[in-house]
C-alpha cells in the first residue's frame, strides 16, 4: 500500500479516528492543558474543558483571571455525596469567583476537605457534551470532574490557540461501538516461560491495549486443554493486596488460592490491569480514607464520583478469544463476570468459589460485596446457561 492509499485509508476509518482524538485528549487533560469540545448540534459554540484533578496553581491562576464564566461539571454520584439527593444525571455549576484552587479540588473530592457548597449555583443537566468529557477523564483514571468554559467558535481567543480539539461525536462512536467484538481491542505482543512457587510451570503472555496504556496478562498454568472448558480466573490488579499483601482487601488471597486452584487441573489466570474496580490507584486510596471515615467500599466510591464498579470485562473476552478459549470454569464470586463472559459469547460451564479467610482489617468489605454487590457464596448457584 502506499503512503498516499494509507493515509486515504485512516482517514476513512471514522472509529480509528475517534480513537486517535480520544487518546490524545486523554493525554492532554491528564497533564493538566485544555481540551477544546465542538459539537455536531451546536456548531456556533465550543467548550473549553480542564480536569479538576489535573489542575495547577499555575494554570489555576491563568483560568481563574481570565474573567470567564467556568462552570463546574460533576457526576451524578459525587453530587449525591454532596446532598443533592435528587439529582439523576450529572450537572454543571457555576462557580464563584471567590473560588480557590482548594475550594474546587475540595469540591471534586480531589481533596479530603469540606467543600463549600455555597460557592456553586445555577445548576443546569450535564450536556452530551459534557458527559463526554466526564467519560475522558474516567478513561484518564482521573476524579471525575472538570471545569467548563463556553465560547463563540469564531472566538478571538481561539485563533491560533495551541490546545487540542476534539468532537463530542468522536466519543460518540467509541462509547457506541463499546461492545463490538469484531474490532480488536488487543494485541499479543510478547510470551515467556514463567514457573511460579504456587502454580509450577507457567507462561505469561503480555496483551496491551490497540489504543491506550493498559496491558493485561495472562498467565497459562500447566497446559490446560483448550477445546473443552478451561479453568480461568479473571483477577483485576491490585497493587495493595497482590504486591504488598494488604489486609484491607481480599484480593492477595484470591490470587494465591486461585493459582492453587489452576494448578490441580491446569487454566489460565488473567490478570486484567483495572485497579481500584476501574477507578485508578490515586483513587483507590482516596476511596481508603474515605473508609476510614465510615464509609463502605461502594459509597466511597461513589462519594469520588464514581458508580460501584467501573470495570469492563469485555478485555477478558478478548484474551480469552486470541487464546483460543471458548469454554470455561470460572474461578469467582462475582456474577457480573460471569454474566459479562456470556454476553461475550464465552460459555461458562461451572462456577468455582474462591472464598477466602476474613481478618478484622476487611471483613466490613468482604461483607459489603456479599450484600450490596451481590457477590456469590459458596453454596449460591448460578445456573449454566
Amino acid at each position: 500500500m502506499t503512503p498516499s492509499n494509507l493515509l486515504l485509508s485512516l482517514q476513512g476509518d471514522v472509529h480509528q479516528q475517534a480513537q486517535l482524538h480520544v487518546d490524545r485528549a486523554v493525554t492532554e487533560l491528564r497533564q493538566g492543558r485544555m481540551v477544546i469540545v465542538s459539537s455536531q448540534c451546536a456548531p456556533g459554540a465550543v467548550l473549553l474543558a480542564v480536569a479538576v484533578e489535573s489542575l495547577t496553581p499555575e494554570n489555576w491562576n491563568s483560568f481563574h483571571t481570565s474573567g470567564l464564566p467556568w462552570r463546574l461539571i460533576l457526576t451524578s454520584e459525587r453530587l449525591h455525596a454532596l446532598g443533592w439527593t435528587t439529582a439523576s444525571t450529572a450537572r454543571s455549576m457555576l462557580l464563584s469567583p471567590a473560588s480557590t484552587l482548594s475550594d474546587v479540588q475540595a469540591l471534586a473530592a480531589v481533596r479530603a476537605t469540606p467543600p463549600q457548597l455555597e460557592l456553586l449555583s445555577d445548576p443546569q443537566a450535564a450536556s452530551p457534551r459534557e458527559d463526554a468529557l466526564l467519560w475522558l477523564t474516567k478513561r484518564a483514571r482521573l476524579t471525575p470532574a472538570l471545569l467548563i468554559v463556553e465560547l463563540a467558535a469564531d472566538d478571538i481567543r481561539l485563533r491560533n490557540s495551541p490546545w487540542l480539539k476534539v468532537d463530542e461525536s468522536d466519543v460518540m462512536v467509541l462509547l457506541q461501538g463499546a461492545g463490538d467484538l469484531s474490532r480488536p481491542a488487543l494485541i499479543r505482543v510478547s510470551d515467556a516461560e514463567l514457573p511460579l512457587a504456587l502454580a509450577g510451570s507457567c507462561t505469561a503472555v503480555l496483551f496491551r491495549d490497540v489504543h491506550g496504556h493498559a496491558e493485561h496478562v495472562a498467565i497459562i498454568v500447566g497446559q490446560p486443554d483448550f477445546s473443552d472448558a478451561v479453568q480461568v480466573r479473571l483477577h483485576s490488579s491490585c497493587l495493595t493486596g497482590d504486591i504488598f499483601g494488604s489486609l484491607r482487601c481480599d484480593c492477595g488471597e484470591q490470587l494465591n488460592r486461585a493459582l492453587a486452584q489452576l494448578a490441580t487441573q491446569g487454566g489460565v489466570l488473567l490478570y486484567l490491569s483495572q485497579e481500584g474496580r476501574g477507578t485508578g490507584l490515586a483513587n483507590k486510596l482516596r476511596a481508603y480514607r474515605l473508609q476510614d471515615t465510615g464509609l463502605d467500599t461502594i459509597d466511597a466510591d461513589r462519594h469520588l464520583g464514581f458508580k460501584g464498579d467501573e470495570r469492563d470485562f469485555q478485555v477478558a473476552v478478548s484474551m480469552l478469544r486470541a487464546l483460543g478459549i471458548a469454554q470455561v470454569k470460572l474461578l469467582t464470586n462475582n456474577p457480573k463476570k460471569i454474566e459479562a463472559l456470556r454476553a461475550g459469547g464465552i460459555q461458562v460451564r461451572e462456577r468455582i468459589a474462591l472464598i477466602p479467610p476474613t481478618n478484622p482489617h476487611n471483613e466490613r468489605y468482604i461483607r459489603t460485596k456479599t450484600e450490596r454487590a451481590g457477590h456469590l457464596k459458596v453454596d449460591d448457584e448460578q445456573d449454566e446457561g
